[in-house]
């Protein structure tokens, strides 16, 4: 089964990446707004997708993979900062929600994530990728 990791921020997102890269792990990473108290996000797309978005990594994930679920900020930091680090290199994040693997060319974004053939292929396209690869369990 999945492992799955929660992030919060860049910085804690690069100190994961760099322990976990040095395994060869196929790694997820689902970012998402902030969520408050109750568990909600400020993002209503995030809000839209994320019970998808969970089935699909029950259903769909590599069970030896690492998934992180990676928290942007809070509206403030996200939605009128355009100098947020998730949108810049190596992930190139321009809206949220946005889903993608690792070293990978798959990902979704957006309204994207929205549609289940959609997600259905990328876990399809991240498995066959990876199988190709020297991927190891990460646990």
């Amino acid at each position: 089964m999945p492992e799955y990791v929660p992030i919060k921020g860049y910085d804690q997102l690069m100190d994961a990446l760099k322990m976990h890269s040095k395994k060869n792990c196929l790694i997820y990473m689902y970012f998402f707004g902030e969520k408050d108290k109750n568990g909600q996000s400020w993002c209503p797309d995030c809000v839209a997708v994320e019970q998808a978005v969970d089935t699909a990594f029950r259903e769909n994930a590599h069970p030896n993979s690492l998934i992180y679920t990676v928290d942007v900020g809070s509206r403030d930091a996200w939605k009128n900062n355009s100098t947020n680090k998730f949108r810049f290199q190596p992930f190139n994040v321009t809206e949220i929600p946005s889903l993608q693997r690792w070293n990978g060319a798959e990902r979704l974004d957006g309204d994207q994530l929205r549609k289940q053939s959609l997600i259905e292929l990328f876990f399809e396209e991240a498995k066959l990728a990876s199988s190709t690869e020297a991927t190891i369990p990460c646990k």
